[in-house]
Order: C-alpha cells, then sequence, then structure tokens
C-alpha cells in the first residue's frame, strides 16, 4: 500500500479544471468500473455563489441527528484534503484515503482509462468511502457552477440552490442570469426543487424556476418568501423565528455571530420538509432546533483567536453580508479599535470586495497575501484602496461611536506586508479591547488557522475551544499535510500550483 503522503503529492500533481470541459462520459465510465457506489443512496446535490458550504453542513447535521448515516462532499479544504469528505462529520481515515486512490488507480490501468481531473478524483474517491462506510444519504457541494460540474455527473434526489452573485464571471458568464443558468443546471431530474438567490433578484429566480419546470420537478420552493417574525442577537449568537409554506419556527438558536447564516438556515430548513416527508411537526421543529443549535463551519465568521475573526468572503455579495454581521459584532463587543487583514486571489473583483468592506470605518487596514500562485500580490492590493469610493465613510461617520465608546475619527492607517504571519503580529497591537477581522480569501483563512496552530502547539495552548473540537475530528493533521494543502501554506511548488480554479474555492462558500 502507498503512504499518505505519497498519495496526496500524486493527487495534487493532477491536472485541474480548465475552461474545456469534457462531458461526464469518462468519470461515469470510472463510476460503473467501481460498480456505481452512488447507486441505494438518497442524494441532496447543492448549488450556488454563496452558502452552499454551510447549507449542506446543516442539513448533514439533521440526517445525522435523525439517525442517518451521512455523507458530505465539500470544497475547499482548509488544511487538509481528508476535510472534503466525510461520514457524520468525521474526516475520510488517511489508510482510507490511500485505499481509495488506488482503487481508482487499478481502474485507469486496468481499463485504461482517462485520467480524471483533481476534483473528479476526489469526487469518485468520495462516492466510493460512503459506499464502503455505508452511509445511506449523501450531500454534495458543487465545487464550481453545476451544470458541467462532477457533481453533477449522478441524478440526485433533491436540489438546493443558495445565493447566487457575480463571480468567477470568465467561467460562469458576466451576468447575474447567465450564472443562476450554471447553478440550475444541477437539476437534472424531477426532485424537489428549493432555492434561495437573495440579493440575485427576480431574474435569477426566473432562470431556476423554467429549468425546473422543464425537468417537471414535481416542487419547486422559492425561499424569498419566507416571513421573518423575529431576530435577537444574544451573547452567544442569533436567536430568530420564521414561518415558511410549511410550519412556523419559533426561538431557532444558531452559535454564530453571522447574519449571513439565518438565510442559510431558511433555506436548510425548507430542504428539510423533503427529507423527512413523513415525520410529524414537532418532531421536524425539535430536529431542526437541535442541530442548528449545535451548527458551526470554519471559516466563516469565526473566532480563530480572542478578538481575531476569520471569513472566507471573496466576492462582492459575500463581503456585503459579512459587513452587516461585523458593524453589530464590534458594537457588541465594545471594541475600541477595529482593524482589517486583507488578501485575494489575483482572479477574483478585489475592488469589488474592498469597496464593500471599506464601508466600514476600520481604524487600520493591513493588506496581506497568502502563499500561492493565485495570491494577489500585497502591493497591488493597495492600488484598489487608492481608488475613488463613493461608499467610502465621510468624516461624520468616521466620529461616529460604535457603542459610546469606540471612536474613528481619521482615515485608516494602511500597511502593506507580503507575509500573513507579520501582519498577524501587527494585528496583535491592538490588545483584547480590539476587534480584527480577516479576509478576502479561503485560502488566506486556511493558512491563518496553520499558523494559529502552530502557534498554540508551540505555546502548549489548545487554541479555540472550536478548534480543539475540530482537531478531534481529524483537521489538525501532520506536518506533510499541512505542506499539503492547497492553499499553499509553505508547502512545494506544486502544492501552490494546485490553487487552481475548480478545486473549490469556487463558488463563494459560506
Amino acid at each position: 500500500m502507498l503512504e499518505y503522503d505519497e498519495v496526496v503529492d500524486r493527487i495534487l500533481s493532477i491536472p485541474k479544471f480548465t475552461k474545456e470541459k469534457h462531458d461526464f462520459t469518462v468519470l461515469r465510465s470510472y463510476l460503473e468500473a467501481l460498480g456505481h457506489p452512488e447507486r441505494g443512496r438518497r442524494i441532496i446535490h447543492v448549488a450556488g455563489t454563496n452558502g452552499k458550504g454551510s447549507v449542506c453542513r446543516m442539513l448533514c447535521l439533521m440526517l445525522q441527528n435523525a439517525g442517518s448515516r451521512c455523507g458530505g462532499f465539500f470544497s475547499p479544504h482548509l488544511i487538509r484534503m481528508n476535510e472534503r469528505i466525510r461520514v457524520n462529520g468525521v474526516e475520510i481515515p488517511d489508510e482510507e484515503l490511500v485505499r481509495g486512490y488506488e482503487m481508482i488507480e487499478a481502474v485507469r490501468r486496468g481499463e485504461n482509462h482517462p485520467m480524471l481531473t483533481f476534483f473528479e478524483l476526489l469526487f469518485v474517491l468520495a462516492l466510493w468511502y460512503f459506499r464502503e462506510a455505508g452511509v445511506q444519504d449523501i450531500v454534495l457541494e458543487t465545487g464550481l457552477g453545476g451544470r458541467l460540474d462532477a457533481t453533477t455527473s449522478i441524478p440526485a434526489d433533491l436540489f438546493v440552490i443558495t445565493e447566487i452573485g457575480l463571480d468567477h464571471v470568465e467561467y460562469l458568464g458576466d451576468t447575474i442570469e447567465k450564472i443562476a443558468g450554471e447553478k440550475a443546471g444541477i437539476i437534472t431530474g424531477p426532485g424537489p426543487v428549493v432555492f434561495h438567490t437573495q440579493d440575485a433578484g427576480r431574474e435569477a429566480d426566473k432562470v431556476i424556476e423554467e429549468r425546473a419546470v422543464e425537468y417537471g420537478c414535481r416542487e419547486i420552493i422559492n425561499c424569498r418568501d419566507v416571513k421573518l417574525h423575529a431576530f435577537e442577537r444574544t451573547a452567544h449568537g442569533i436567536d430568530f423565528s420564521f414561518e415558511n409554506d410549511y410550519d412556523r419556527y419559533d426561538h431557532v438558536f444558531l452559535p454564530t455571530e453571522a447574519k449571513y447564516q439565518v438565510e442559510n438556515a431558511v433555506t436548510a430548513v425548507t430542504a428539510a420538509h423533503f427529507l423527512f416527508p413523513d415525520r410529524e411537526r414537532e418532531w421536524l421543529r425539535e430536529l431542526i432546533r437541535r442541530s442548528l443549535k449545535s451548527f458551526w463551519w470554519e471559516g466563516r465568521l469565526e473566532e480563530a483567536a480572542p478578538g481575531v475573526f476569520v471569513d472566507g468572503a471573496h466576492n462582492p455579495s459575500a463581503a456585503r453580508r459579512l459587513m452587516e454581521s461585523v458593524r453589530v459584532l464590534a458594537s457588541l463587543r465594545k471594541a475600541k479599535e477595529v482593524q482589517l487583514i486583507f488578501g485575494a486571489s489575483g482572479d477574483k473583483d478585489v475592488g469589488g470586495v474592498l469597496r464593500e468592506l471599506c464601508v466600514f470605518p476600520w481604524n487600520r487596514i493591513l493588506l496581506t497575501q497568502y502563499q500561492g500562485s493565485r495570491a494577489a500580490s500585497a502591493e497591488n492590493l493597495r492600488v484598489f484602496l487608492e481608488e475613488p469610493r463613493e461608499n467610502a465613510p465621510d468624516a461624520a461617520e468616521r466620529e461616529k461611536h460604535l457603542n459610546g465608546d469606540s471612536v474613528v475619527n481619521a482615515p485608516p492607517e494602511i500597511i502593506v506586508t507580503e507575509s500573513l504571519e507579520k501582519a498577524m503580529e501587527l494585528a496583535y497591537d491592538i490588545g483584547p479591547e480590539g476587534l480584527t477581522l480577516i479576509t478576502g480569501s479561503l485560502y488566506l483563512v486556511g493558512e491563518v488557522k496553520h499558523i494559529l496552530r502552530q502557534k498554540d502547539r508551540g505555546s502548549g495552548c489548545g487554541g479555540n475551544t472550536r478548534d480543539r473540537k475540530s482537531q478531534e475530528i481529524g483537521t489538525g493533521g501532520n506536518t506533510r499535510d499541512r505542506k499539503s494543502q492547497e492553499i499553499g501554506t509553505g508547502g512545494s511548488t506544486r502544492d501552490r500550483k494546485s490553487q487552481e480554479i475548480g478545486t473549490g474555492e469556487g463558488s463563494g462558500k459560506r
């Protein structure tokens, strides 16, 4: 048997997604050779620009808490490749990842199949493992787009589409309608469709509805019509009540400061009605409350260290929703100083993201970069800050008290450093009464978490509670695992080159 490190190296060396997508013939030939591991299981397929990762996680929790053995396929990973493939929240063990890879390689060599792409291989490996693990339900997160994504190669029983915004326009189209069409491409059968395009508007809704009608989908549910009755932030999260087409839910609690997760929860809860059609209302209410109360997803307004929050927002719509929560969070925390650490991929709408982030009156903005070929240089990011901004905070805004204590009375100090570690060291200067947001890329978030874990290990600390919990299920990894991550935190050239479109940062996960 191959060693885990060698398998990770081999997978990372596989060609990534390109614009010249082939059809699903090759991928399906592997599934056939493996005995169609996807069959005999219920499949929930989730696409969207923002929110799909969180919705997948919420659905997995509901299925798991209902007694199902649930497999989840996610992207990208923050630190270890194993994070992409989970059963009941637990990552695929190293030895199973190796065994699955060897099975796929045996098919390729024995039947002279063409090579799968990086994402296709991991997808096939996930389906193989889910069968081996006795999974009953599979929740699939689309990698990029939907219509041509590997996850669309197999039939699904339920289709879910989350928020839609402009991202990956060079691959998916330069209008909301075109992007909605790519996302709606996951609809390939008559199963129910649940969607919540949010700010995308009725034009996007119409595209999805037309696709669903074309495929004879028996139910088409637009979460835009959900009524939010109450919303309250507490010291530990968000308490909210809402009503959809099926029921009313009072005092649902999410342990997060991110308001955008409420919209994701509404989508997941509405989809849950199709997963448990024969259950009584009170049973489902209790399942939903219990599942959402335990919800957590790394890199989504996560407090990675005291006063230091990380979020993977990397498109304008995600940044706009993020700032709705950050403004309130700074007020609740009575932050005396607020600062932004920003790094991004060069192929993103960096100007659009910064315009949304800089509506907030920061004391200091630190521009940096993650280690990887796709990263925009820290110095180049400064150009976007120097552009005139219509929504920049004016003098009155900068003099506004955030909570009676904090005053931002001057334009932010701008610091440029190519070292993320150096930027984080500078961030600690504001002390425990300040608030730091690190955002712009999931790759950046992954590198931050790697740095913090290394620091924790060096000091003998265990990180924050949730971080320790995540390490218990295997997201810590050994030294080689951390070097093999796609986010490029110090790995080889090949590791850094793996940060290509289609390996996951795709569609603006939340």
